[in-house]
Formats: C-alpha cells, sequence, structure tokens
C-alpha cells in the first residue's frame, strides 16, 4: 500500500468548491465553509482553498480571508472532472495530505471541520484509509455513504438495504459509495488509483472513484457528522432532459467498464424496471424509450470502451 509523502503537510486540507452560474454569497458550501474557518483560526491553519468556476462569467466580488484562497474561472465547463483534477494537481503543488471536494450546495457545520481535522491527523499513519466521508441527508434520509450501485443491481428482486445507520462511525471494510460533496479523499490514494476520469465528467464520477480506491486496497473512515445536502438525484423532475440523457450514459458506461457478465445482464433487467419509474414521473418520453433502448440493445458481453450513444 503506498504511504503519504513524507514532505506533505501532517493533516493538511485543500477544499475545492465547484461553482456554476452560482455568486459565492448564495453558495452554501461556500458560506458555511468561510465563516467557520474564519471564526475557528485553529483548524483554519490546515486549510487552503480552491474556488473552481465553471460560469460563463465570472465572480464579480472576491474576499480575503486568514487562509489560502485560489480563484479560477473557467467558462468552458469542463464539469467536476475537470475542476476535481485541476484541484489534485494544486493539493500536489501545495503539499497537501487531503482532498476535501464540495459543491456549491452542502451546508458544513463547525462540528463537522473540527471533527475532519481531528480525524485526517489521527489517520495521518493509516495509509489504507483514502477517503474520510460524513454523513449526508437528503429529504430525512441519509442518503451518502451507502452500498455502490453494483450491490443495487444485484439485490433489485430483494428489500432494499437500509440506509446508513445514523451511529456509524470509523473505517469500513466493505465497498461503500459515497458523494462526491462532503468527501475528504487522501492525495497520494487518490494519484494513485488514476485521479477523476474525465470521461465522467459529471454524474456517476463519485462511484467510479470510491470503485477505484476500493479495488486498489484502500478503505473509507465513516464520520459523526451529519450534514444537510440538496442533491438533484432526489428529484429526478426537476432536472433537465439533457442531464437525464447524461446520468443514463455515465451509469451504463460504469456498468460496461467495472460490472461483470452478471451484473451487465442485471443491469439491463434494472434499466427495463428503472424505465417504468421515468415513464410516471418524466413528461419527456425520450428519456424511458432511450433506458429500454439501452437494455435491449445493448451487449452484455461488451467491453466497448466508448459511451453508448
Amino acid at each position: 500500500m503506498p504511504a503519504s509523502p513524507a514532505s506533505q503537510s501532517h493533516s493538511s486540507i485543500l477544499a475545492v468548491i465547484v461553482l456554476y452560474n452560482c455568486e459565492l454569497a448564495q453558495s452554501q458550501s461556500f458560506v458555511s465553509l468561510f465563516d467557520i474557518l474564519k471564526a475557528n483560526p485553529e483548524p483554519a491553519k490546515y486549510f487552503s482553498l480552491l474556488l473552481y468556476d465553471n460560469s460563463l462569467q465570472p465572480q464579480n466580488h472576491m474576499v480575503s480571508a486568514d487562509f489560502p484562497i485560489h480563484y479560477i474561472h473557467d467558462p468552458s465547463n469542463g464539469g467536476l472532472a475537470s475542476a476535481y483534477n485541476v484541484a489534485l494537481d494544486r493539493a500536489e503543488s501545495e503539499q497537501r495530505e487531503w482532498l476535501l471536494l464540495l459543491d456549491q450546495d452542502t451546508s458544513l457545520t463547525a462540528e463537522f471541520v473540527l471533527e475532519l481535522v481531528e480525524t485526517t491527523r489521527n489517520l495521518h499513519a493509516q495509509a489504507q484509509v483514502a477517503a474520510v466521508v460524513p454523513k449526508l441527508r437528503v429529504n430525512g434520509r441519509i442518503d451518502s455513504p451507502a452500498a455502490d450501485f453494483f450491490a443495487l443491481v444485484r439485490r433489485q428482486f430483494s428489500p432494499p438495504e437500509p440506509a446508513i445507520s445514523e451511529d456509524l462511525v470509523g473505517i469500513q471494510q466493505r465497498r461503500l459509495s459515497a458523494y462526491n460533496s462532503g468527501s475528504t479523499l487522501r492525495v497520494s490514494a487518490l494519484r494513485s488509483a488514476g485521479g477523476f476520469p474525465a470521461e465522467f465528467w459529471l454524474d456517476f464520477l463519485d462511484h467510479v472513484v470510491f470503485h477505484a480506491l476500493y479495488l486498489s486496497g484502500y478503505r473509507m473512515y465513516v464520520m459523526r457528522a451529519i450534514l444537510a445536502h440538496d442533491s438533484s438525484y432526489s428529484n429526478v423532475r426537476s432536472l433537465p432532459v439533457w442531464r437525464l440523457h447524461n446520468i443514463l450514459l455515465a451509469r451504463s458506461l460504469y456498468v460496461q467498464r467495472n460490472g461483470t457478465w452478471m451484473d451487465r445482464l442485471l443491469y439491463r433487467v434494472w434499466l427495463l424496471r428503472h424505465s417504468r419509474n421515468l415513464r410516471e414521473c418524466c413528461k419527456d418520453p425520450r428519456i424511458w424509450k432511450e433506458a429500454v433502448r439501452h437494455a435491449v440493445q445493448w451487449k452484455i458481453g461488451s467491453k466497448d470502451k466508448r459511451l453508448l450513444t
């Protein structure tokens, strides 16, 4: 198992917040983290902050703080993967040991920040732990971390697995996946696992990264902290057609690349069943019809690396 380079600062964290058409003052992640670090100068010593803005127009107003803040405006909008890879490069150049991923809509707490600093310090020498994640509550339910997508596909005819307990804390030996936002990843482990694949520029990137880390022998630490999170996946009706299309493509590519022959067969069945839900909740019929087409036309044994079209 690769160890953290000795040159990296002990428990040093680069936090990256990815913005899209959102002013800083409207970003729950930025406002909460900025206020917490400003009010708590001791944990603030462990942080630097990268603001990666995918909006067409740059921010009109920036802020100053006692901790380093760096702003990048990228109107080409390469999604999350591009922003996270830039953050990974910067974390290495700053000799940061950990990379905290944040979207613009996660509400952080002082308890989370303090626990994160303490936990990463305690895990400094435990190189097998590559991820430190909070529990994310979405609409009253703990949605992250959770069993990976393959577990869902394999158990589709069984009662669903219960949500992660609010009392779960510590290093997990079983395979779990977590949302990007709020996850803190060990920089050396992330680099050794391949970073953030550009093909998954927006959706299913979290599944891909946690799958790669687990297969590389790394494990996840689940924090005591519970954060409120606004997940776009929680309300399918509100998603535009292009986003539903992208989710379908990314999910299919994930299964195609990482699943067994049986997983790909079960995924076809899952797609057919899922298409019924899409038909009921989506006004545009193109989405559920595309899900059916994927299920019927997909070659189960194919290892084609291309996105399905």
